[in-house]
């Protein structure tokens, strides 16, 4: 009876884990998982551009600490150091990018997400810095440095195309 209980309690655990690193099944697409978990990430990023400085910070740590969570639970599960399936990373990464420019640009956003891809897949420095630590902290840091480097790059462009324009 109590193996039985403990069963289900982890099969039930195991699923929660596979429903958050795979971003609700993202992970699973047959062409750009990562992409297409990005590209999810745009509700969330609006419901969260009308809520208070406080509560997004809260819920990026949130999002990070489940992307830590669910990425090492995942990879020891399949005994393997980055499983494709993982793209709550590129969720992390991508929020954070999103909520650094904080724009209601539609062209900025997307410029986020696509800079964001970009770095993420081609690693440049810092995003290939390898961390010390648990492997989980290693497969989301490269997302978090991509957005937060997606994010200054849009920053950056956004202030030296304003200073072109004439007055």
């Amino acid at each position: 009876m109590r193996f039985s209980r403990f069963h289900k309690w982890l099969r039930k655990e195991r699923g929660l884990w596979y429903l958050l690193g795979t971003w609700f099944g993202c992970g699973y697409a047959t062409v750009g998982p990562g992409t297409v978990a990005t590209i999810t990430v745009l509700p969330l990023y609006w419901w969260l551009r009308l809520s208070s400085m406080p509560l997004q910070m809260v819920v990026v740590a949130v999002v990070i600490a489940l992307s830590i969570a669910s990425a090492g639970w995942i990879a020891a599960d399949l005994k393997q150091d980055d499983p494709q399936i993982i793209v709550i990373d590129e969720v992390s990464g991508a929020l954070v990018g999103l909520l650094l420019v904080d724009s209601s640009k539609p062209a900025e956003q997307i410029a986020v997400l696509l800079l964001f891809r970009l770095l993420d897949i081609s690693k440049p420095w810092p995003v290939n810095i390898a961390v010390g630590g648990p492997p989980a902290i290693g497969i989301v840091y490269d997302d978090v440095v991509a957005g937060i480097g997606a994010g200054l790059l849009v920053l950056l462009g956004a202030a030296l195309f304003q200073q072109a324009l004439p007055s």
